[in-house]
């Protein structure tokens, strides 16, 4: 077949642009599995003629794996492998010569301190915005601040190592009774952490040594797993729900909607509908007679408030929900009346946000505090900069606080075609990129951390872990992993 002239011209200015030394340049604001799954996909296509800088505010890398996946479940994180070795191929290629240093990690530098977000703008061609979701929604009832009430991304950052959350420190060496409110594959976790034996179960795995001596010292017996809809609203998945059901030692309850069955008579229900009442039904007091811990999940109520307990007004006595009505026809609406569950601790699991970087407003980036994202379509937002920069985001920051790392695989799939279409339609002009940023930094005195620095600081976990049969003992001090560089 023989392209028409215009096509071949086309084709050739593209090449010719993309094999000048006005390279595009791509920030990339997070270092999550959206950032590295973005950046191996724009690589792949773009092998030689991309440069693309990936920052973040913590030392070390991977956000969400690293910090937000449940310990006993290291096969989702095998998307960390992937993503060292992927960088291990970009340093490769770094040390050929005449080839351009596609990737570099900047560790610890925060955006909008270290680095301002004009400078990337000015600096990159490109901005994607993939940093997250970092704050947790509110209930926003009376007593909420109490320090009896725990966040989940708090609670989760606690046992998973994340330094900003190991101030937490939960009295659970006090209380018999917890309250989960939410019903998502983070309250399963929870469920989990709670009352699974740490010796048989948690002891081998990377939950901190911290965390591990806490649940051993644990007198949790009983926990409530609570939503405002019913069992088939249930957030979390069946996969995650089979997990906590088959714990031997551990007595699923069952749940407390008294007009289910009578709901179910005419009803179909869906594929995933019918596995988990399966799941439910089988495995109901399974365990009653043997378990000394329990679980159950208690649906259709709202949480108003909390009572302190007197003895300890650390903890709580109980909390209060007002209960919700289902009809015949499957409609929930609020009743007047109330009704209280008791426990000491309660952790409230309803769901993350992301929220805007610091100069957002300045700039005129676009932010919906509303849903806790950034607006945008296939992770282009609209957004016009002076200095003629794209911006994109992708993850939880451009999605909202859901689905998985699986997820975050497809949208960034759907956000490499995009950045990678616009690019073949932009003037690229010359911009110093990562030239410029490096002497900034420098010349402010920050002490970034590079990829090299993580795999000193990973080195050092993994020679921990192996003191106490762990894969590592992840490091839960900023000072100290830098110290780990010092040595």
């Amino acid at each position: 077949m023989v392209l028409p002239l215009n096509k071949i011209t086309n084709l050739v200015a593209r090449q010719v642009r993309f094999l000048s030394t006005n390279v595009p340049k791509i920030a990339i604001i997070g270092s999550g599995p959206s950032a590295f799954y973005t950046s191996i996909n724009l690589l792949k296509q773009n092998p030689k003629n991309l440069q693309i800088d990936m920052f973040e505010q913590n030392p070390v890398p991977f956000g969400l794996s690293r910090y937000g996946v449940a310990p006993d479940h290291p096969e989702v994180k095998n998307c960390q492998d992937r993503f060292e070795e992927f960088v291990q191929e970009q340093m490769s290629l770094n040390k050929e010569p005449n080839k351009n240093k596609n990737f570099k990690f900047f560790g610890k530098v925060k955006i909008g301190k270290d680095i301002h977000l004009a400078e990337l703008y000015k600096n990159y061609h490109s901005v994607v915005y993939a940093y997250g979701s970092s704050a947790e929604n509110q209930l926003g009832i009376p007593g909420e601040d109490h320090s009896g009430v725990i966040n989940s991304k708090k609670f989760v950052g606690w046992y998973n190592g994340d330094p900003s959350c190991q101030n937490l420190n939960p009295p659970l060496d006090k209380v018999r009774n917890v309250t989960i409110i939410g019903n998502g594959n983070v309250a399963i976790d929870i469920v989990r952490i709670l009352l699974a034996d740490p010796e048989t179960h948690w002891a081998n795995t990377d939950i901190t040594e911290t965390a591990l001596n806490t649940l051993k010292k644990s007198t949790v017996e009983n926990v409530v797993v609570s939503a405002r809809r019913g069992f088939l609203e249930s957030k979390f998945t069946n996969k995650e729900f089979k997990e906590v059901l088959e714990f031997k030692d551990i007595n699923f309850d069952g749940w407390n909607e008294e007009l289910f069955e009578k709901l179910l008579d005419g009803k179909k229900l869906g594929r995933v509908e019918k596995r988990r009442l399966q799941l439910a039904k089988k495995h109901t007091n399974n365990n009653k007679d043997t378990a000394k811990k329990h679980w159950r999940l208690d649906y259709l109520k709202t949480p108003v408030g909390f009572k302190v307990d007197s003895n300890d007004p650390t903890l709580l006595k109980e909390t209060i929900f007002q209960k919700r009505i289902i009809d015949e026809e499957g409609n929930i609406s609020d009743s007047k009346e109330l009704t209280s569950t008791d426990n000491e601790l309660v952790i409230t699991s309803i769901g993350y946000k992301g929220e805007p970087l610091p100069e957002f407003q300045k700039l005129g980036v676009p932010f919906d505090s509303k849903r806790g994202m950034i607006p945008n379509i296939d992770g282009k937002i609209d957004f016009a900069d002076p200095h003629g920069t794209l911006s994109y985001c992708t993850g939880w920051i451009a999605n909202g606080s859901k689905g998985n790392i699986n997820t975050c695989v497809m949208s960034s799939s759907i956000l490499a075609d995009v950045i990678n279409s616009d690019l073949q339609e932009l003037k690229i002009t010359d911009k110093p990129g990562r030239e410029e940023i490096e002497k900034l930094l420098e010349n402010r005195n920050v002490r970034v951390t590079t990829w090299s620095d993580w795999l000193r600081i990973q080195a050092k976990e993994v020679l921990l872990g192996q003191e106490s049969a762990k894969p590592f003992e992840k490091i839960t001090d900023y000072n100290k992993m830098l110290n780990v560089l010092r040595d």
